[in-house]
């Protein structure tokens, strides 16, 4: 229970610091850093899809509206839940297993853990730019968004994944 109320409240905060501080920075038209697919990214592999679902419509949802997405921001983070499970073992070699109570997170090493975030975070980020511009009549300039976006989302997310791993998730 405790996981899931410190997960609750790590949910939520990184919801309002998406949505208060980093959507009102205006660092330059090319950079756009998105932290709040951690919400799916964290999530405890041992759960079930159906529920990482939910949670991923109701985050995208909660996004949509905050932020005036119109859906874009459900249309991109729904996919993360859907393919965690086969990120996590294309980055990492590591199945779950349904008697395993321990988080697989945490016993990830960091260059585990680093890389599916990253690549994560860079599916994300290319959902989200590519739906957003609904063109590819600039492909460079896309391209230049969607890798100095996804830079500095994991550089503002690490040190919340390590707190979180290391701190919450091991208890």
């Amino acid at each position: 229970m405790f996981k899931n109320l410190s997960y609750l409240w790590m949910a939520i905060a990184i919801m309002l610091v998406q949505i208060f501080l980093l959507d009102e920075l205006s660092i330059a038209m090319w950079l756009r850093p998105m932290i709040f697919p951690l919400v799916v990214i964290l999530l405890q592999m041992e759960w079930r899809t159906i529920w990482a679902l939910l949670i991923s419509v109701l985050v995208g949802v909660t996004m949509d509206v905050a932020l005036g997405g119109a859906g874009l921001y459900t249309a991109t983070i729904v996919p993360l839940a859907m393919l965690r499970r086969w990120i996590l073992f294309l980055t990492t070699r590591r199945s779950i297993e349904q008697g395993d109570q321990t988080s697989l997170l945490s016993r990830l090493s960091r260059g585990q853990l680093m890389g599916y975030t990253v690549t994560m975070l860079a599916i994300h980020h290319t959902m989200f730019f590519v739906m957003e511009a609904l063109s590819l009549s600039h492909p460079f300039l896309l391209l230049a968004t969607i890798i100095s976006s996804t830079l500095l989302s994991t550089a503002i997310a690490w040190p919340i994944i390590r707190l979180f791993t290391l701190k919450i998730v091991t208890k």
